[in-house]
């Protein structure tokens, strides 16, 4: 099968492979050699790829994927591999925010877009360690 995988930035990877799991809405899904077609959309999780070399960890952002004879495409909002993610970083950022989360209004827009930040590093983070 052939794979590739896109964000507003550009191609984060393509090549064959042999496996491609993914956190779709209604659940994490696998796609393997002549799926049906299928169109999905994704969340924010984790999504493998396998390849016969490496099996490859990503921390993905929303998006879509569609599956047609033996090609993936993913559209994803964000997708980081696990071996880029800066951990250390990433819980800096992770601290910083949930310090600003306890000082703003539960109600507030400010609030809503930290605690996405929030869920948004926290991914990231349960990736990096994978």
């Amino acid at each position: 099968m052939k794979a590739s995988i896109l964000t507003p930035n550009g191609l984060v990877f393509e090549g064959d492979v042999e496996g491609l799991k993914m956190p779709g809405v209604k659940g994490s899904f696998e796609v393997l050699k002549d799926h049906d077609r299928l169109v999905s959309l994704l969340e924010t999780g984790k999504m493998v790829i396998k390849t016969r070399e490496k099996i490859h960890s990503y921390a993905v952002t929303g998006g879509f994927a569609e599956i047609n004879d033996n090609v993936i495409t993913v559209m994803a909002e964000e997708a980081l591999r696990s071996d880029e993610i800066d951990l250390k970083a990433e819980e800096e950022k992770k601290q910083q925010l949930e310090k600003k989360i306890k000082k703003l209004l539960l109600d507030s827009p400010e609030r809503e877009q930290a605690e996405r930040e929030h869920y948004l590093v926290m991914n990231r983070i349960a990736v990096a360690r994978s």
